[in-house]
């Protein structure tokens, strides 16, 4: 059946009364007219205000929308304006600004598709293999603790794109061109691929002081990628989020603004606020292919966070996974091993106060990414100096003797591991 537009009912008005106005007193009218314009305008600019400016207390900053291209659609900043004694619409006004420019130079910073003229990004470091480039800090720091944690997910750039691509298919007939797990020809293309990967040989990022870097790739590596079309050597892909939600939370600390919370669509947030307001973070389980608020974690002080997860959890989510119309889901935890889409479970949560969310996540990945996990995991998270929380069959793990939980219902029974247990 077509739609049809319904016409809208007319109420039966009653007659209209004709009323003569006096020619009197021409000037009065004129005088009243004014008046109820000024009216008029007072209580325009009146509501304006107050819609416009900022109100105290909690408010969502955005970047303002003359900002060029930026990342801000990726990360949501709450703040608790005015709660430092300022303005605050000065302090609006101030944190746009310093949230602007962050979002718009983190997004050139961890840029592969494109080059930025003053910044030496990624896409320069895959344009200019060989060579030394200049760095800036933020990103010489990444690379970094890259290298500290001996984590090699960096090199897996041809093989990300493999998955962009999955994740971008139209429908399951576009993504079976794409999912290795689907595609023979996709997956002995990435089983091509390993061995450059994981040999530092083949290809390494050198870090040569004074924020300088070299992309070394050997004369095969080379050869193999211009025979094949391979652009992007190196790429942070789903790690991104975790560097720039640090890099975002350092430029607001820097500028003096510590009353607000970070937090990006992948799972990365930073609570940056040492007020001693109380906060909370979702725990959630996948029972099947439902998921259910399994306890609330509740602390105070400055929180870095760190959510992995096998499952789909919001709209921009499809940026990162995608789901078979069979609810298979291929999800962006690649294994540096195969370079197949891995989780050793369905879900982790790593937190700290002493660490990023960055240096979180990559003592999180030998946990997580791959195919088996443990209680013994959990563990070894612990000893490195973040804690975990864990679901399984109505049961909440975790390692830290001082985690506060509530719920929605006592459903999940959470069972506290001990570190040194062995």
């Amino acid at each position: 059946m077509g739609r049809t537009a319904k016409k809208r009912d007319v109420p039966h008005l009653p007659p209209v009364e004709k009323i003569q106005l006096s020619e009197g007193h021409p000037h009065l009218r004129l005088v009243a007219a004014a008046l109820l314009l000024l009216l008029g305008a007072g209580a325009l600019a009146y509501a304006f205000t107050n819609l416009l400016t900022p109100q105290s207390g909690w408010q969502k900053i955005s970047v303002s929308s003359s900002a060029p291209l930026n990342c801000g659609d990726e990360f949501v900043l709450l703040y608790n304006l005015g709660a430092g004694g300022t303005s605050p619409l000065a302090e609006h006004r101030e944190l746009v600004s310093l949230y602007s420019h962050a979002c718009v130079h983190a997004y050139k910073l961890f840029n592969t598709r494109q080059s930025f003229d003053g910044v030496n990004n990624l896409y320069d470091l895959n344009q200019h293999p060989n060579e030394v480039l200049e760095v800036e800090d933020t990103l010489y720091h990444a690379f970094t603790l890259l290298e500290d944690c001996e984590n090699r997910s960096l090199y897996l750039g041809p093989i990300y794109e493999v998955y962009d691509s999955l994740f971008y298919a139209a429908d399951d007939l576009e993504a079976a061109s794409f999912d290795p797990f689907v595609n023979q020809e996709m997956h002995d293309y990435i089983a091509q691929l390993i061995p450059f990967v994981n040999d530092p040989e083949a290809i390494k990022l050198e870090l040569l002081g004074s924020n300088r870097v070299r992309l070394k790739v050997s004369d095969s590596y080379l050869s193999y990628a211009q025979t094949n079309g391979v652009t992007n050597f190196v790429d942070f892909f789903w790690l991104k989020n975790a560097f720039i939600v640090d890099y975002l939370a350092e430029s607001l600390i820097q500028g003096g603004y510590t009353l607000g919370s970070l937090s990006s669509f992948d799972g990365f947030s930073r609570t940056l606020d040492d007020s001693g307001t109380p906060h909370s973070f979702n725990i959630y389980d996948r029972v099947g292919q439902s998921i259910q608020l399994a306890a609330v974690m509740e602390f105070s002080g400055p929180m870095s966070i760190v959510y992995l997860r096998d499952h789909l959890m919001g709209i921009l989510d499809e940026r990162r996974y995608y789901q078979w119309e069979n609810g298979q889901i291929r999800t962006p935890y690649v294994d540096a091993q195969d370079g197949l889409s891995r989780t050793s479970t369905d879900s982790l949560v790593g937190y700290s106060q002493a660490m990023g969310c960055a240096q979180i996540l990559l003592h999180m990945i030998p946990s997580y990414v791959g195919r088996e996990f443990s209680l013994k995991h959990m563990k070894d998270l612990a000893v490195q100096g973040v804690w975990s929380v864990h679901c399984d069959d109505d049961i909440i793990y975790h390692t830290d003797p001082s985690l506060s939980l509530s719920g929605p219902s006592q459903a999940e029974e959470a069972v506290y591991i001990p570190t040194l247990v062995s």
